[in-house]
């Protein structure tokens, strides 16, 4: 039995200074093609925009009919990068219609859409492609060759792909779109002016699920509307931030340091790095790879170690062969390769998903995963990627999710914070949660249900809160299902200067939202459609504070 792991720590080969110029090179950009837009009330959606596009003459055709969408995301830079197309927010299932007459060009899987179609057109002696982004493939009804007509229903809106809700992404090219760098995107709003309405029928509404739907674990659900999903695509299982740790999973020694670095960022789990910890090393802290010559748990080399390494514990040295070193380094240079995939996933220069590519740029390296534009394609890259997904979900997380603080985590000093951070990374469900955990979401007829809230298992923002309270109080103060009922129940504290507050108060930072007060400039919440039960930063105000203490 020796002490080599099994990976070679190829990706840890890249230094800070490699860092860094993957940084300015790829500029600070953000995901500009899948957000959903900051509504004026944070938690509770806006309404849904309707109306009507006037028909006019020509060759062009609205791709989604009025009333069953709302742009949520325009062409133009976003952080540094371009957002290449104009994003339509509907329903799972929602018809896509062509813009334009014309010939198929591609209709299948693409790397980031999950699936496309490309209509190419002629004209004025110009080639013209509409490219349409993120159905589910067994929607699609043309082929490639196929010849279209404009309003000729194509598809139907879906969620595939590198999508935080349904939509249509929808992009126009003059000069084409393929091969790769054949034109030049251009904004789809002023090409789309006076096209006309589709004349295919709108889709008629999904029955509402029965609301306050209770389930007994931390496994996320993302349940399609419509026909089942193709394998591998949509949330087919457990969310790897879906749930803590499972009690006794790891050594001892690592366990209250797994939990804590998981706080490093949401998309990082405590389960996730259990599982990572176990592929690098298998938890030897004298692991030893003597071709590569890293070191420790974590599978550090010396030199990445230098510039990047954490000393967890406090105790002013770093020792990468010290479970709270390692997972404090292990989490933090996840977290900088997960904002590095972010960032080149937005830039188009990364196609995946944003947990398999961290992972690669972790073991094969971000200029190796970056060059490849996808997971690094060598088999031990592949296999790191795979068997860490596998052990994060099937061995490490806690489907059992017990009340009151995670189980020999390090405690914030608040029950109330513990609880909430149990579910780091669970999805925003609009009327989601209650005093025992995440529920299935409830129809807004809005914003929400664009996003698909109510297939969706998890969060807002006052249901976060009430679980959390609920939890931390042994059932005792089980409050409203309302972030301003929450902030006036008299059973609580009311907390008006800044310099009162403590972990676990509860926080109303304006109408239609409300979050819990972690110390230190952070609260967790589960902040809107589309995003995560997550820690955020926010700073009180001077005057005008809105709390309450419950716990």
């Amino acid at each position: 039995m020796g002490d080599s792991p099994s990976s070679t720590k190829t990706g840890l080969k890249a230094t800070g200074g490699v860092i860094v110029a993957l940084v300015l090179m790829l500029g600070f950009v953000m995901f500009g093609t899948d957000n959903n837009p900051k509504p004026s009330n944070d938690c509770l959606p806006t309404t849904a925009t309707t109306g009507s596009v006037a028909p006019a003459p020509g060759t062009k055709t609205q791709p989604l009919k009025a009333g069953t969408y709302q742009l949520t995301s325009g062409f133009g830079p976003r952080g540094g990068s371009m957002h290449r197309g104009t994003d339509f927010a509907g329903p799972l299932g929602t018809p896509i219609y062509a813009a334009t007459s014309g010939v198929v060009a591609a209709a299948g899987p693409a790397r980031g859409f999950g699936s496309w179609v490309i209509i190419d057109t002629d004209v004025n002696g110009q080639r013209i492609s509409t490219v349409y982004g993120h159905m589910a493939a067994s929607t699609i009804k043309v082929k490639t060759g196929d010849q279209v007509t404009a309003g000729q229903e194509i598809a139907a809106v879906g969620n595939e792909g590198e999508s935080s809700g349904p939509h249509l992404h929808f992009e126009v090219w003059e000069g084409g779109r393929l091969p790769d760098g054949a034109g030049t995107p251009t904004d789809p709003a002023p090409w789309l002016a006076g096209a006309a309405e589709p004349s295919g029928p709108a889709p008629s509404p999904s029955p509402a699920p029965a609301p306050g739907t209770g389930v007994p674990s931390p496994a996320i659900v993302n349940a399609a509307a419509i026909t089942p999903l193709p394998a591998g695509a949509g949330c087919g299982g457990p969310s790897l931030g879906g749930g803590g740790l499972k009690p006794g999973s790891v050594p001892a020694e690592f366990e209250p340091w797994i939990l804590k670095a998981a706080g490093t960022c949401p998309e990082i789990t405590a389960p996730l790095l259990a599982g990572q910890f176990k592929q690098e090393s298998g938890f030897n802290v004298n692991a030893h790879n003597n071709d590569s010559g890293a070191d420790g748990p974590a599978q550090f080399l010396p030199s990445t170690a230098a510039q990047e390494g954490v000393d967890g514990d406090g105790d002013g040295k770093l020792d990468m062969r010290s479970p709270a070193d390692a997972a404090m380094s292990m989490a933090s240079y996840d977290c900088k390769m997960l904002e590095l995939t972010k960032k080149a996933m937005a830039d188009g220069r990364l196609q995946g998903e944003l947990i398999p590519l961290t992972l690669s740029m972790y073991n094969c390296g971000p200029g190796n995963t970056l060059s490849q534009g996808q997971v690094c394609q060598n088999e031990e890259t592949r296999g790191y990627v795979t068997n860490i997904q596998k052990f994060a979900i099937e061995e490490f997380t806690d489907t059992s999710a017990p009340a009151g603080p995670i189980p020999g985590g390090p405690s914030t000093g608040s029950v109330v914070v513990d609880a909430a951070l149990r579910w780091l990374g669970t999805p925003y469900a609009w009327g989601g949660g209650d005093e025992n955990g995440p529920t299935r979401g409830v129809r807004d007829g809005g914003v929400a249900d664009s996003f698909g809230d109510f297939n969706k298992v998890g969060f807002d923002c006052s249901g976060l809160v009430k679980y959390a309270v609920a939890q931390a109080t042994g059932g005792r103060t089980v409050l409203p299902h309302q972030d301003q009922m929450q902030i006036g129940d008299s059973r609580g504290t009311s907390i008006t200067n800044p310099a009162d507050l403590r972990p676990g108060d509860i926080i109303q930072p304006h109408s239609g939202h409300i979050f819990i007060w972690m110390g230190g400039g952070k609260v967790v919440e589960a902040p809107q459609s589309g995003d995560v039960v997550k820690i955020s930063d926010w700073t009180p105000p001077s005057s005008g504070l809105a709390a309450k203490r419950f716990a």
